[in-house]
């Protein structure tokens, strides 16, 4: 893979293999300094427990203000993310630790996980997970009495024309 900087002799764009420490101009001769790369910023998803819209944010954010409605969104770290096998296809499912079942985005299968109520709500924290993988969220505050809204994302699969295509269920336990 190549690159490109401006040579500080004579201002002509200059193209390198990435990764090299420094380029010299073929036309003035001068070796100019290759920056190192900027850090990248791990991003993730989340949607608005206000309004519903898709918010990005970095990972190690314990918070998202959605810029629609204000909502303050509560990120949930990635270690309170269970799984469980499909108990139909054998898909791998991810679901909010101690939600007690959850629904297969590809054949609809319900799986019991074995939990009877749902854990108490994580102190944020930064999820520090490098997979692709993405938190569900919460908004803050909820009183027991409202519906809560879980997004599961499964892993991302790939269609019969090499496009990425998104594993997404969505349910809403209903408040007793």
């Amino acid at each position: 893979m190549q690159s490109q900087i401006v040579c500080h002799g004579c201002r002509n764009v200059l193209r390198y293999p990435s990764g090299a420490p420094s380029v010299c101009c073929a036309l003035c001769q001068a070796i100019t300094t290759v920056p190192p790369p900027a850090p990248v910023m791990e991003m993730a998803h989340l949607i608005c427990g206000g309004c519903r819209t898709l918010l990005m944010y970095t990972r190690n954010a314990d918070t998202v203000r959605c810029s629609c409605c204000s909502t303050v969104n509560l990120v949930r770290p990635v270690n309170n993310i269970a799984h469980v096998s499909c108990g139909q296809c054998r898909t791998t499912l991810m679901y909010p630790y101690g939600a007690p079942s959850v629904k297969c985005a590809i054949c609809h299968y319900i799986t019991n996980t074995g939990m009877n109520t749902l854990a108490p709500m994580p102190s944020p924290m930064p999820t520090s997970s490098g997979s692709s993988y993405n938190a569900p969220s919460t908004s803050a505050p909820t009183p027991r009495s409202q519906n809560v809204t879980v997004v599961v994302e499964n892993p991302m699969t790939v269609d019969e024309k090499g496009k990425l295509v998104s594993n997404v269920v969505v349910g809403v336990t209903t408040g007793k």
